[in-house]
């Protein structure tokens, strides 16, 4: 799988791009620090993209025209508890330095039309950490949400989950 726009490449890392990631990492620690580990670490790039491998979710890499990675999305296309019929985005973390450009908007609207090719998918969900306001209002303005209340999760993190339907037109048409 490989999403290209005019301006990003999103591609799935192989073992040469774990430097890389390791960098968006490092860019994100004010993310990571509204969770258990809050430093960036080799072995942390490592487990978080075994773990989706294992599970069956894709980890990309978002990269530049000119090849550099700026940002990591981690998807699930469908089979989300146990439901051919739903996705799971996971993650989506854009380095410091290309934030606030509306990167972040483009690479989720790419990522719906991606997940969307397949027509039975009817809903895509994700899921935020409750102590992120800006998270929240990144995904509520993206059509997301909520659903349910506040769920402790075993790394103590407190998530909520975000649930975005795709019904009539933009469900046929895959537009976004």
């Amino acid at each position: 799988m490989r999403i290209r726009s005019n301006t990003f490449d999103i591609r799935p890392v192989t073992a040469e791009d774990y430097v890389a990631v390791l960098e968006v990492y490092r860019q994100c620690e004010d993310f990571l620090s509204l969770g258990p580990e809050p430093k960036a670490s080799v072995a942390m790039v490592r487990k978080d993209i075994s773990i989706a491998r294992r599970e069956g979710r894709r980890f990309c890499g978002v990269f530049t025209a000119e090849g550099t990675m700026i940002g990591v999305v981690e998807f699930l296309p469908s089979g989300f508890e146990g439901k051919p019929q739903l996705a799971f985005l996971s993650l989506l973390m854009i380095a410091a330095p290309y934030r606030n450009q509306g990167l972040g908007a483009s690479v989720l609207d790419f990522v719906e039309r991606e997940i969307r090719k397949d027509s039975e998918i009817t809903a895509i969900f994700s899921a935020v950490q409750a102590n992120n306001p800006k998270a929240f209002q990144f995904w509520q303005g993206k059509g997301y949400r909520l659903v349910g209340e506040p769920q402790l999760q075993p790394d103590k993190t407190t998530t909520v989950l975000l649930r975005k339907e795709f019904t009539g037109k933009a469900r046929q048409t895959g537009t976004v």
